[in-house]
């Protein structure tokens, strides 16, 4: 019976411990900043999250998620009806980092210089492009998000100066006597003076002690890059992740140095890097072609044109999709992505202006789909959703902006998460993504109901052991005084 007790007494323990983590994880506290949140939303595209609809976690989110793991505070099914500012974007999106993004049924986050960030699709993944190749309806202030007013800002590696409320571009300031140039997208030509008072969020995902190796992430990064390229030895995107493409720069350079070559930046390597003596080089033809939108295609040109066909990736198609929508042969949005529809798109623009019927892009069909004389579909089709079947990328490095690799190491876990994920909530697809508070208080109540029922059966099997218990004692003890009588 001791032992029973002692059973029953740890389960009421961790019932009541389990009890206390699912009321703290009903609500998550609010705190954080606007550069705060865009340097959360680069940091889950650089390294490479899942899409997992009802998600909130590093790794795997849907769109509300990867705001509301931020902030923590409002309603994460209706963003927008608890920010405490909203707007248009038809009128211009102010410059703040961290602004949400609106449209029906999903939500981003402003990252500055006319760049957002969304957690899309389970294809997709999390997107980071232009603001306005989506169309958002409204901006909105995140709630629980605090919004700088007035003074520097460090975000991504470079300092802004905010004035009522907002960042300043295409403008030349004095500080303290001393005057600085702001780009177009805000950022200073040079630090401040005294960078004691700037805010500085901290997100880098790489230590400043640490070594800088394939996976490495944040601030680090974005100098090393800067400087390999300074150097000769990098002609890549400035991204901020450390990938294959940027490996292979750096063990360009440690060749040229003459240390020993691992492709890590460790800080002994870092030393040269940055010294007045550092070697020089130059890219070879052959890496020139190891970008961000390395496609099939590119092994295709002629005389200096690059024919787009089902499989590529690229910034041409997008234009292309953009330009066939307008004449009536595409009906999706454009993504960038050459699918099954953009082909028909393509083939049917090419019966009808008398062009041979290949499918692909050649150079003669794209003059012709951006020439004045280009014929409109005298059946414009209607709007469809394209299946994609995406090319497999190695590393971000590798990958088009907001592609996902279909066989990422991850991608097997991330759809056990899903699975899981709904299996445990009750996760229906609705319309709008993200759990409601509603269904996340449902949930709750269900797990106090399946506690109380617990709690109230353990109490009862120790009343009935002690009732049985007792009862024996009376029996034993009447069983004596028989034989004694």
């Amino acid at each position: 019976m001791l032992k029973c007790k002692k059973i029953i007494s740890l389960f009421l323990i961790l019932a009541v411990i389990m009890t206390f983590i699912a009321v703290g994880s009903t609500s998550a506290s609010a705190a954080g900043t606007g550069i705060g949140l865009s340097e959360h939303c680069l940091n889950a595209y650089y390294s490479g999250w899942s899409y997992v609809y009802g998600a909130m976690s590093p790794g795997a989110v849907d769109c509300s998620g990867l705001i509301y793991m931020y902030s923590g505070s409002g309603s994460r099914v209706d963003m927008m009806g608890s920010s405490p500012e909203t707007g248009s974007v038809y009128n211009g999106i102010p410059n703040i980092h961290g602004l949400g993004l609106y449209q029906p049924g999903h939500v981003g986050v402003y990252v500055g210089g006319g760049m957002a960030v969304d957690a899309r699709s389970e294809y997709y993944g999390i997107c980071y492009e232009s603001v306005y190749s989506k169309n958002w309806t409204n901006w909105f202030k995140v709630a629980g998000v605090s919004y700088p007013t007035t003074g520097w800002e460090l975000y991504n590696g470079n300092y802004y100066y905010y004035e009522n409320g907002e960042y300043l571009t295409d403008t030349t300031i004095t500080v303290g006597g001393v005057s600085y140039y702001l780009d177009s997208t805000g950022a200073s030509s040079q630090a401040p003076g005294n960078t004691s008072d700037v805010a500085d969020t901290g997100s880098s995902s790489t230590s400043a002690n640490s070594a800088l190796k394939v996976g490495s992430s944040g601030d680090r990064v974005l100098e090393l890059q800067y400087r390999l390229t300074e150097l000769g030895f990098y002609n890549g995107d400035i991204t901020g992740y450390f990938g294959e493409q940027t490996e292979a720069a750096y063990i360009r350079f440690q060749k040229a140095a003459g240390v020993y070559v691992d492709g890590i930046a460790g800080a002994s390597d870092l030393e040269i890097l940055y010294s007045d003596n550092a070697p020089t080089g130059t890219v070879e033809e052959a890496d020139s072609a190891d970008s961000n939108d390395k496609t099939s295609a590119e092994n295709n040109a002629e005389d200096g044109f690059t024919t787009l066909t089902n499989g590529d990736y690229l910034d041409e198609v997008y234009k292309v999709q953009v330009e066939l929508a307008d004449l009536g042969y595409f009906g999706d949005d454009a993504t960038g992505y050459y699918g099954d529809i953009t082909q028909a798109a393509v083939t049917e623009f090419q019966s009808q202006n008398g062009l041979w019927e290949t499918g692909e892009v050649d150079e003669l069909t794209y003059k012709t789909i951006f020439s004045e004389s280009a014929l409109e579909n005298p059946n414009p089709v209607t709007k469809v959703n394209e299946t994609l079947t995406a090319p497999e990328f190695a590393t971000p490095d590798e990958a088009p902006l907001g592609a996902v690799s279909p066989t990422d190491p991850t991608d097997i876990a991330m759809k056990s998460v899903q699975l899981a994920s709904k299996a445990l909530d009750g996760i229906d697809a609705k319309d709008v993504e993200g759990v409601s508070d509603s269904g996340r208080s449902g949930s709750f109540i269900v797990w106090l109901i399946v506690m109380v029922v617990c709690m109230a059966g353990a109490f009862w099997a120790v009343f009935y052991y002690e009732n049985k218990k007792k009862k024996a004692r009376y029996e034993r003890a009447r069983a004596r005084a028989n034989r004694n009588w």
